[in-house]
């Protein structure tokens, strides 16, 4: 299989330049900083951030970036590329291995273009125009397959980000009863989940406090594998704060088990 889209391509490309550039941080003490929202921020969330910034002005000049450290225009507009420099910075700095580096793509209010990078796993993730979704691992490209329906949340295997997410939120109860219902399920943060969903062996991955920069590439990614990315109610959303990303007739069973149904 070739990959025919040429920003694919180039993103594909361009993040196994900004895995290395990440890579040489991983192995060091680096000063942490706190952001408004209390997440951590490092040196090596802003140069990786930084060099992507300037490699897409380079390749694709006027076109706009949102980016979670640099920022983002208020109206970002139809088309525009998003940059999660180190998605996963707490697990970055304690030396574990799920974080990732994400681009996306938006093209009319659509997620179109997904590019996901695992530096430790020397993993990527694509798809973009008249490519379909694939895994490269090792040089070794692999075409992901659709989505399988469990045939109950009995036998779904649930990914989330973990429970401390959901304390004193409206969605706790619900919570607690998806997790008692279904076959198996998991705290794996960040993008690292993702990565074994799309090799079908998780079935449904839950998060709660996403923003737009996360969620880009997996909803263009789980467009072209038969899945769908929504909120807590079922409908379409790829911008946060709340997400389900599973098979259709899955994620139907999970918003009703939350008690978060949309009504009207």
């Amino acid at each position: 299989m070739r990959v025919k889209d040429e920003r694919l391509a180039w993103a594909e490309a361009t993040l196994r330049q900004a895995r290395q550039l990440a890579l040489r941080y991983a192995s060091r003490t680096l000063r942490v900083q706190l952001k408004a929202d209390r997440s951590p921020v490092t040196v090596a969330d802003r140069r990786v951030e930084a060099f992507l910034r300037n490699a897409l002005a380079r390749a694709f000049p006027g076109e706009i970036i949102v980016g979670e450290e640099f920022g983002a225009p208020a109206q970002p507009g139809e088309n525009y590329w998003t940059i999660d420099p180190i998605d996963g910075t707490r697990a970055f700095l304690r030396g574990l291995p799920s974080w990732g580096i994400l681009v996306g793509r938006v093209e009319r209010n659509h997620p179109v273009l997904g590019a996901c990078d695992f530096p430790c796993f020397q993993t990527f993730l694509g798809v973009g125009h008249r490519t379909p979704a694939y895994e490269r691992h090792r040089g070794t490209l692999i075409r992901l397959g659709s989505a399988q329906p469990p045939p109950s949340l009995s036998k779904a295997v649930v990914f989330h980000g973990g429970r401390r997410w959901w304390l004193g939120t409206r969605y706790a109860k619900g919570f607690d009863r998806l997790v008692r219902q279904c076959f198996l399920e998991r705290a794996y943060g960040d993008c690292y989940g993702y990565l074994w969903l799309f090799r079908g062996g998780v079935d449904a991955i839950l998060d709660y406090g996403v923003k737009r920069w996360d969620m880009v590439p997996l909803a263009a990614l789980a467009a072209a594998t038969g899945r769908v990315l929504t909120d807590f109610s079922g409908r379409p959303n790829f911008t946060g704060p709340e997400s389900i990303l599973a098979h259709p007739r899955l994620t139907r069973l999970i918003v009703h088990t939350l008690g978060t149904r949309a009504t009207g």
